[in-house]
């Protein structure tokens, strides 16, 4: 084969294997036709390609050419050298001495098989080796510098195929995930609403006769009984406003407002608490930041929450620290609150959003308000990131978009 023909067909199948990569196919079956139509190209023996799975860490075959079953029930593709090819270097391998080398796992089977050289590709992906092909040769020859570049060429187009379906799945799981936690919470929200109505009007009752009795009662044991009665009753209706709240798709009622006037607002509002547990608010406020729509009443209620959370979190004596700043590249502004308080543990971070869950001791909290607070938040188009170190504190950020006509709410 003159060196002309060789680059033409080298063009031709890669042009082949591209356009299979970049096809719908199935993955299996883009990978099959990679290995069929390399082997074709460079005159080989067979082809097996391997890619590393996640949870053995042991490369296994998922395509392979005209390679008998026999052969490859023997595994041979999992020596320990290969094993230990991500950390070691990302180069194409050429063994010419089957008998000798540490990456052939059985050598007399390889050469009763025909096979007489063996050439190893990596599969590179963001740098590490994901996997590689193994090209099988019926006899020792010379491989040239074009070959080897063909080499290259072929397994950039399988790690862009592999790394593509990896993408998809992900997608798909983080999209099933998402699908039946929504769900999840919209069968909750549903559940909540309607037992929220039924329990909240002998409750009201509850609270009505106990009132009555207690202004009627002498100090005494049974004051004080009828006391706790209106405390615990008072708690749950509580916590029903917060399953409402929750359950509620009420979309937001937007105006045109200032979010540092929002903040100023629910820090007046907080002003008791702060004061009575002695903490020191610092406000880093953007003051270039103009009004735009959004639920002024909605979003205090969430400052109201973090704010008191923060305070919950460092008990008495320090410090909560409230910024707002414009982000005119995104479009948004963004208000964070950080505490030096308590911190909450990593294992907790991804359920504090969850309904019910809360760190507060029993009867302080319902777990309901930063729910309630998400919710919101999301209503605005808007995100809420949470950082938090145990024992130095927690920043959480609210990120809103501006807006200045009103869309969907």
């Amino acid at each position: 084969m003159t060196t002309l023909t060789k680059y033409k067909t080298f063009y031709q199948i890669f042009r082949d294997i591209s356009r299979v990569v970049h096809s719908k196919q199935d993955i299996n079956e883009v990978l099959d036709q990679v290995v069929s139509k390399l082997v074709k190209g460079v005159d080989g023996k067979g082809a097996a390609l391997c890619i590393m799975d996640k949870s053995s860490k042991h490369f296994t075959v998922r395509a392979s050419y005209s390679i008998s079953e026999k052969y490859l029930a023997l595994k041979p593709l999992s020596g320990t050298e290969l094993l230990l090819w991500p950390e070691s270097d990302d180069q194409i391998h050429i063994i010419r001495d089957l008998l000798k080398s540490s990456r052939v796992k059985y050598p007399q089977e390889a050469w009763d098989e025909g096979i007489r050289m063996i050439i190893d590709v990596p599969i590179l992906i963001k740098g590490h080796v994901f996997g590689f092909i193994r090209v099988y040769c019926g006899k020792k020859r010379e491989v040239s510098e074009d070959e080897i570049d063909f080499f290259w060429a072929v397994a950039e187009q399988s790690a862009c195929a592999i790394n593509h379906d990896e993408e998809i799945k992900t997608h798909i799981l983080k999209y099933t995930r998402l699908a039946t936690k929504i769900e999840k919470m919209s069968s909750l929200g549903r559940m909540a609403a309607g037992i929220a109505h039924e329990i909240n009007n002998p409750l009201t009752g509850i609270l009505l006769y106990s009132s009555n009795l207690l202004k009627k009662a002498s100090e005494g044991p049974f004051k004080e009984g009828l006391e706790i009665i209106m405390e615990e009753t008072q708690r749950c209706k509580k916590i029903i406003q917060g399953l409402l709240d929750f359950s509620r798709e009420q979309k937001p009622q937007k105006v045109m407002a200032n979010i540092n006037q929002v903040i100023d607002k629910s820090l007046a509002l907080m002003e008791n608490e702060l004061f009575i547990r002695r903490i020191t608010v610092v406000k880093d406020f953007d003051t270039d930041i103009k009004s735009f729509l959004l639920d002024d009443n909605q979003m205090e209620q969430v400052l109201i929450n973090l704010l008191f959370n923060a305070a919950h979190a460092i008990g008495e004596k320090g410090t909560i620290t409230i910024r707002s700043r414009m982000q005119h590249d995104k479009h948004r502004v963004v208000v964070e609150v950080e505490d030096n308080g308590c911190g909450i543990l990593k294992d907790n971070l991804k359920k504090i959003f969850e309904p019910f869950y809360t760190t507060k001791s029993h009867g302080t909290g319902t777990g309901l308000g930063l729910a309630v607070s998400y919710g919101i938040v999301r209503k605005h188009q808007g995100s809420v990131k949470i950082s938090s170190e145990p024992g130095i504190g927690t920043v959480i950020t609210l990120a809103l978009p501006i807006c200045e006509e009103d869309g969907n709410g």
